[in-house]
């Protein structure tokens, strides 16, 4: 092998190590990273995730791309000179050397896009200094944007030990959620809630901080656990998968937050839509469930047998955890299970569900249809028809859609949505400037007082909590279409290969969640990497299976 091949490939190895060095750091250490308990946890993890991608995937980035510009060169100096006697030979090593070489996916173009538009509205910002850094404890601007894509490139390219990485990231996660479970039992090994008052430590979770940035980290890290436990043959991997998937679910149930349960209905949606291809994956669909749901009922008969130590949690959580109903669901869930079981008996020899369309269309709009219901559901009770022709009405928090719905969700959404209504055109295309709501908000006096009236002088309101009306607002039409477009990329690549790499699943359960998730919450730094991780590591398992 001569000298140039060797720098090629060493180059390469050096880059895959900084990259996986990167997800060590990220999935093992930045959990449990922090100074000071809960105090500016956030600002505190943000400079952790700066930092490490800084030192790693920076240098990563100049190297990988010095490679690939190096074997664009060659390649046109050979055509230039056409040199094509060996041009099959080398273009196997090329390929090899210099994987960011290959033909970009889809996905890869709809990641570029969405960077693009990124860039686009930082460049129309009300103030690029603050789109570049992005708000004050938040920090989601363009830098963290190029931060992301770059990571996603470099690792669906150069990822190494994939299965090492990913049992790194599922013990960690597995030892935060566990640590949420004996938060919520008053039980604090790690002293996380020493000088916090007890008023307060609802808000705050594990070694993540604050209950809604938990929940969104939580439910996208849960994917992997879940992917791995629907597609594994053998037993004991299967078994700590499960495990795994309990805690996570535990976990779910505690954590005392709705969007959580949101988000657990589309990864059950997207299991189940991949279970319908066999006979086997229905089976582990259903085993998913009697995990979920016995889980539910196991830390529901903790909370009954030590009510001096649970914490008082919201309705939804009390509901799955200690209502009657879950049993009924959890033994509706056993009995299909056997009835399984026994039709698998008396046919041995059935491995292909005929059905499995039909039964994904009917999930699809059957979820659509609920969704839709609710939706319909609200606004008539909101403005009066429920009563006007059925006689009924409510004023619970979830069907009277006013300024204190979701948490005053209904608030922030509509001065969010009244305020991108009065931007001129071509604002409500490139946006505000990433992670600029407040920036623009309360740069306007009348809004500012608005806002001051509503949450008071000393709270400022960041974002719409809502992360797809907050792309809207800040990197407008362009930037909003650029970000569905990715999670749309990414859905439809890694469904039409989940039969060639079934870890593909992982990928789009990812994407489900988040969407469900951050429908009703939005972009963090705990929570967002992790889609972005996922998401590439999916990535790199498809590419590979592609060149087998």
């Amino acid at each position: 092998m001569s000298l140039r091949t060797n720098l090629r490939f060493e180059s390469k190895s050096a880059v895959s190590w900084l990259t996986a060095l990167w997800i060590f750091l990220m999935t093992a250490v930045f959990p449990y990273y922090m100074k000071n308990h809960y105090s500016q946890m956030g600002v505190r993890k943000f400079s952790f995730f700066l930092t490490v991608s800084l030192v790693c995937l920076i240098p990563a980035g100049v190297l990988a791309a010095g490679s690939w510009g190096k074997a664009c060169a060659a390649k046109l100096f050979r055509r230039m000179h056409k040199q094509e006697s060996d041009a099959k030979t080398q273009t196997g090593v090329q390929a090899q050397a210099h994987p960011a070489a290959r033909s970009l996916s889809n996905l890869d173009i709809a990641m570029l896009c969405y960077l693009a538009a990124i860039f686009i509205s930082w460049l129309f910002s009300v103030d690029r200094a603050a789109a570049w850094t992005g708000t004050d404890g938040w920090s989601m601007g363009l830098r963290t944007q190029v931060i992301l894509v770059l990571m996603y490139f470099l690792v669906s390219r150069y990822l190494i030990w994939w299965k090492g990485l990913l049992a790194v990231h599922m013990l960690a996660s597995g030892g935060v959620f566990l640590l949420g479970i004996l938060h919520r039992f008053s039980i604090d090994p790690l002293g996380m809630y020493q000088g916090l008052d007890e008023s307060w430590q609802l808000l705050f979770l594990s070694t993540i901080g604050q209950a809604s940035w938990y929940s969104g980290y939580v439910c996208v890290a849960l994917t992997a656990g879940a992917t791995v436990f629907f597609i594994a043959k053998d037993n004991r991997i299967r078994t700590a998968a499960g495990l795994y998937c309990m805690l996570g679910f535990g976990t779910v149930v505690t954590q005392n937050s709705d969007s959580a349960f949101a988000a657990m209905v589309f990864l059950l949606l997207g299991l189940f839509l991949a279970g319908c291809d066999s006979f086997d994956r229905m089976e582990r669909f259903l085993e998913m469930l009697l995990l979920m749901f016995g889980s539910f009922k196991l830390i529901g008969i903790l909370q009954e047998l030590f009510p001096e130590k649970a914490k008082q949690l919201g309705s939804l959580s009390e509901f799955f955890s200690k209502s009657t109903a879950t049993w009924v669901f959890f033994l509706i869930v056993c009995m299909g299970y056997i009835v399984l079981l026994l039709y698998r008996q008396k046919h041995e020899a059935a491995e292909i569900i005929r059905c499995g369309r039909t039964l994904r269309k009917i999930a699809v709009i059957g979820v659509v249809g609920l969704m839709l219901l609710f939706v319909v559901t609200i606004w008539a009770n909101t403005t009066g028809l429920l009563q006007k022709w059925f006689g009924v009405s409510s004023t619970g928090q979830y069907l009277l859609f006013d300024e204190y719905w979701g948490n005053s969700r209904g608030f922030s959404w509509s001065i969010t949505a009244e305020t991108f209504a009065k931007l001129p055109l071509w604002r409500k295309l490139t946006g505000v400037g990433p992670d600029c709501y407040s920036v623009y908000c309360y740069a306007d006096t009348d809004l500012a007082g608005r806002l001051h009236h509503y949450f008071g002088q000393n709270q400022t309101l960041t974002n719409a909590h809502n992360e797809f009306l907050n792309q809207l607002f800040c990197t407008g039409g362009i930037g909003f279409a650029a970000f569905v477009g990715f999670l749309a990329a990414a859905v439809c690549r890694f469904w039409k290969n989940r039969e060639k790499e079934p870890m593909a699943l992982m990928g789009l359960l990812a994407v489900l969640v988040y969407g469900a998730h951050n429908f009703f919450c939005y972009q963090q730094v705990c929570c967002i990497p992790f889609l972005f991780l996922l998401i590439a590591m999916s990535e790199n398992l498809v590419r590979e299976a592609a060149e087998k």
